[in-house]
């Protein structure tokens, strides 16, 4: 039966890897398509098509992990699926990352899974990826593990993963790849919430159309950075600015985002602070 090339499984702002190098059975970390990583055809890895393209797909979800939000230090089931009609050998992997690329969290393996660590961009990545052979069965094949969120509140994280649906012809070539990511905040955090923060803010109007409105208060003069996030953990919007002392008020044009819901996080010296917005 045909062996993965290599496959890594990330979260992230987030994603998966799934395919392993032919020197191993099992998957391999660092073929995501997370920020300083490629997919595994990208990679001529696995070689039959441009990734997303054909009828397939790889999907993440989670029973637990309520409206993807999360609560530090408390553990959640994931569940990978890679679908694709008339194949029979499926491909896992996936990664969860902060902003800065290092890990978010603790990935542990299930059934059919293991975990690798790739070097990417001067982070130690840890991977869940599939076992050789674990993913045969017909059109369709899930892997299940868990993941266990930072001990804290660190933010907006980005899950990234990818499947591999293949022929099961025991060579690299006429494999289907796809790919995505999943944004991970964190759960029922309001400004009133967040006491040990040097900073909070506040904003409106929520829902908006054209701009927010953002306010806080700075003790002293800082650089502050907000970043605008859709919901794959794709960086839609950014600016930063040094802010002198005292009650600070920030207009941001969204007119150019698509209607739909978005993360707003705001960055004052590595303390970053993440809320939801709704572009109408």
């Amino acid at each position: 039966m045909k062996k993965f090339y290599h496959l890594t499984f990330a979260l992230g702002t987030a994603g998966m890897l799934f395919f392993a190098g032919i020197e191993s059975d099992n998957g391999k970390a660092g073929a995501t398509g997370s920020p300083g990583e490629q997919t595994c055809s990208q990679s001529n890895c696995h070689t039959g098509s441009t990734d997303n393209t054909m009828g397939g797909s790889v999907t993440l979800t989670s029973t637990d992990l309520v409206n993807w939000e999360y609560t530090p230090g408390q553990t959640y089931t994931l569940t990978a699926t890679v679908s694709q009609q008339g194949r029979s050998l499926f491909g896992i992997g996936l990664e969860a990352l902060l902003p800065s690329g290092a890990n978010a969290g603790t990935l542990t393996p299930g059934t059919g899974t293991t975990t690798k660590n790739a070097t990417i961009s001067g982070n130690s990545r840890k991977n869940i990826v599939h076992n050789m052979n674990a993913g045969a069965t017909a059109n369709a094949h899930s892997f299940t593990f868990t993941w266990t969120a930072p001990a804290t509140d660190v933010g907006a994280i980005a899950i990234y993963y990818a499947g591999n649906a293949t022929n099961n012809n025991g060579a690299k070539t006429g494999d289907y790849i796809y790919n995505a990511s999943q944004v991970v905040t964190p759960a029922g955090v309001s400004v009133s919430e967040q006491e040990n923060s040097p900073f909070t803010f506040s904003f409106y109007p929520n829902p908006t159309t054209e701009n927010i409105t953002v306010n806080y208060s700075l003790e002293e003069s800082a650089k502050i950075q907000y970043v605008i996030y859709d919901l794959t953990g794709k960086k839609v919007q950014t600016e930063s600015a040094t802010r002198f002392p005292g009650a600070q008020q920030q207009s941001i044009d969204v007119n150019s985002l698509q209607a739909g819901t978005y993360l707003l996080s705001l960055n004052l010296n590595g303390n970053v602070i993440t809320k939801r917005f709704v572009k109408k």
